[in-house]
C-alpha cells in the first residue's frame, strides 16, 4: 500500500487480479477505534452501535431492549452530506426477532417497507403497498458433499448418480407452486441472465424416465417395496487357486481340509494337517461324487479321481466361501435450516427424489435467532456436516465463483459446499481471476461452467426474487438490480413523500 497524496493511495498486488476492485467498495473505519478488535469479533463489539459515516444520513438515536438488542434506530438528514440532499427527512429503522414477528408488525401498520422472503399466505393490500422485485445475484442450490461425514452416504461420490438426482427435479414446478412465479430457474454457477455470458449447452431439463434409466445403468435396482439397492459382489478373503494332490502341501491344503471337514458325510475323520494324504483324497472323491453332475458328468466320469483340478476346485469355492456382498442403498439425508420455504422446498424434493426409489431424510436447523445462527455454521457448515445441503450463495458485482468452486475453498472458511475438486476448473478459475480482458475472462469462465455442470456437483434450483413491499406514499424509487440486500437503498436521496401544498 503506498500513499500518494492526502486523498489518493495505490495499492501493489502480488498477481493480477479482475475481482480486487470490488474489495476497494468495503466500507472504511476508522483505525484508531477499530485496531484493537479482530475481524471475527467486530459484529460483536459496542462499536458497531456508534456508527460513524458520511452518507445522506446519520444516526439520531438508538433503542435498545432490556437484553440489549436493538428494537429500532432513526436516521435523520445529514446537513453535512456532499451529494444530492435527501428528501426525506428523517428513517426509522425497526427490527423483528422473525419473519412472523415482522409480518405481524406490517399487519398492524407499524411500517412503511419490509423484505420478505414469500408472499405466500400473506394477505397485503396493494391499494396502499407497490411490490418491488428486485434482482440479486443469488442462487439457491442442493450441494452434494462428496466427502461426507463420518457415516455418511457415498452414494453421492458416483456422478450418474448426481445426474439422475438433477433430471428427477421440475424446477419449473418449484418456480411455480413455491415462488409464485417471482424468480427464476438457474441452471449455471455463473448467472448468465445477470452477468451476460453464454447459457451452458448442457441442462438438466426434467426427465424422471431418464433419471430412471441412469440409475439402472448404474447399476441400481428396485426391491420389494420400490426401494433401488445397487448390490456389488466381493471376491471372498480366500479361494482355491492351485491343482492339489497327494503329497501336496501347505496353507492351501489347509483350506481344503476345514472345506471339507464341514460335511461329516464326506470328511469324517475332519484331521487339520496341512499335507494331502489318503485321508484327505478319499474326502476329495466322496465330495467329487457327492455333486457329480457339476465336477464328473461334464468330464465324462463316474469315479471320484481325488484330485483338486477347475471343476472341483471352483465347486470347493462355491460351497466353502461364501461371496460377500456390498448393498449400496440409494439413501441419503438432506440438510436445510429451518425457514418456511426453504422447508417447502426440502419436502418438495424429497418427493420428486422418492418418486425415482431414494430414501431421502430431512434434516433442518433453527437459525432464527444469531445465536443459533452462528451454531448452525459452527456445526454443519464449517465441518461439512451434511450429505446434501439445500442452501443459497449470493454473488458479487464482479462475477468470481473462485470462492464458491476452486479446491483450495473445500475446507473452512471456504465456501466450495460441495467438497468439488477438478484440477482444469480449478485452472479456469485461476486464469479468469488474473485476466484483465474481459472477453478472455468471459471464455474462461463459461468454459468453467461446462466442466462443472457436466461433473454434477451440484443442483442448481433458482433465483428467488427479492421481494421489496413499499407503502405506496413512499415515491422516487427506481432500484431493478442490486448486489446485496442493502442496496437496495442506492438512490435513497431521491425517494419522497408527496405532501399537499400549503398557501400563506
Amino acid at each position: 500500500l503506498e500513499k500518494i497524496s492526502e486523498k489518493a493511495l495505490r495499492f501493489k498486488l502480488k498477481n493480477p487480479s479482475a475481482v480486487f476492485l470490488e474489495n476497494c467498495t468495503v466500507k472504511i473505519i476508522p483505525e484508531k477505534l477499530w485496531k484493537g478488535v479482530s475481524p471475527q469479533n467486530f459484529p460483536l463489539t459496542g462499536q458497531n452501535l456508534k456508527p460513524i459515516g458520511s452518507g445522506p444520513f446519520q444516526l439520531k438515536s438508538l433503542n435498545l431492549n432490556k437484553t440489549g438488542e436493538i428494537i429500532s434506530l432513526d436516521l435523520v438528514r445529514n446537513s453535512k452530506y456532499s451529494g444530492v440532499f435527501p428528501n426525506l427527512s428523517q428513517i426509522t429503522f425497526r427490527f423483528y426477532k422473525s419473519e412472523g414477528a415482522l409480518i405481524e408488525g406490517y399487519q398492524k401498520g407499524e411500517i412503511q417497507g419490509l423484505s420478505l422472503t414469500s408472499l405466500k399466505n400473506l394477505e397485503w393490500q396493494k391499494k396502499d403497498f407497490n411490490l418491488y422485485l428486485l434482482s440479486l445475484p443469488r442462487y439457491f442450490a442442493v450441494f452434494f458433499n462428496q466427502n461426507p461425514p463420518a457415516g455418511g452416504s457415498n452414494v453421492l461420490s458416483e456422478k450418474g448418480v448426481r445426474q439422475a438426482l438433477n433430471y428427477g427435479i421440475n424446477k419449473e414446478e418449484i418456480l411455480k407452486e413455491i415462488l409464485d412465479d417471482r424468480g427464476k430457474v438457474v441452471e449455471s454457477p455463473i448467472l448468465p441472465e445477470i452477468y451476460g455470458f453464454k447459457t451452458p449447452t448442457k441442462i438438466y431439463e426434467f426427465n424422471p424416465e431418464m433419471a430412471k434409466e441412469i440409475l439402472k445403468n448404474a447399476g441400481f435396482v428396485a426391491t420389494k417395496n420400490g426401494k433401488l439397492v445397487k448390490i456389488i459382489k466381493k471376491e471372498p478373503a480366500f479361494q482355491f487357486k492351485s491343482n492339489l494332490k497327494l503329497g501336496a502341501q501347505g496353507q492351501e491344503v489347509k483350506e481344503l481340509q476345514k472345506c471339507l471337514a464341514k460335511d461329516p458325510e464326506v470328511y469324517p475323520e475332519g484331521e487339520i494337517t496341512g499335507l494331502f494324504g489318503k485321508l484327505t483324497a478319499a474326502a476329495v472323491i466322496r465330495f467329487q461324487e457327492k455333486y457329480k453332475k457339476e465336477i464328473l458328468d461334464p468330464q465324462g466320469l463316474e469315479k471320484g479321481t481325488g484330485d483338486v483340478l477347475r471343476a472341483t476346485r471352483t465347486k470347493l469355492n462355491e460351497i466353502c466361501f461364501e461371496n460377500p456382498e456390498e448393498k449400496i442403498f440409494l439413501k441419503f439425508s438432506l440438510t436445510t435450516v429451518d425457514q418456511p420455504m426453504l422447508i417447502e422446498m426440502a419436502s418438495f424434493l424429497k418427493s420428486q427424489w422418492e418418486s425415482l426409489g431414494a430414501e431421502v431424510e430431512l434434516r433442518t436447523f433453527d437459525t432464527s435467532t444469531s445465536e443459533l445462527e452462528l451454531k448452525f455454521e459452527r456445526e454443519v457448515i464449517k465441518p461439512r456436516d451434511y450429505e446434501m445441503l439445500l442452501f443459497g450463495e449470493v454473488l458479487g458485482a464482479i462475477p468470481d465463483p473462485f470462492p464458491f468452486w476452486h479446491s483450495s475453498q473445500k475446507k473452512d472458511p471456504g465456501l466450495n459446499l460441495a467438497s468439488f475438486e477438478n484440477k482444469e476448473c480449478d485452472k479456469l478459475l485461476e486464469e479468469a481471476r488474473k485476466s484483465l480482458d474481459e472477453a478472455e475472462r468471459k471464455e474462461k469462465l463459461e468454459n468453467f461452467q461446462e466442466l462443472l455442470i457436466e461433473d454434477a456437483p451440484v443442483i442448481f434450483l433458482y433465483n428467488p426474487d427479492y421481494l421489496y413491499l413499499v407503502s405506496k406514499e413512499i415515491k422516487g424509487i427506481n432500484a431493478k438490480i442490486i448486489t446485496s440486500p442493502s442496496k437496495r437503498f442506492v438512490g435513497i436521496e431521491d425517494w419522497y413523500i408527496r405532501t399537499k401544498r400549503a398557501w400563506h
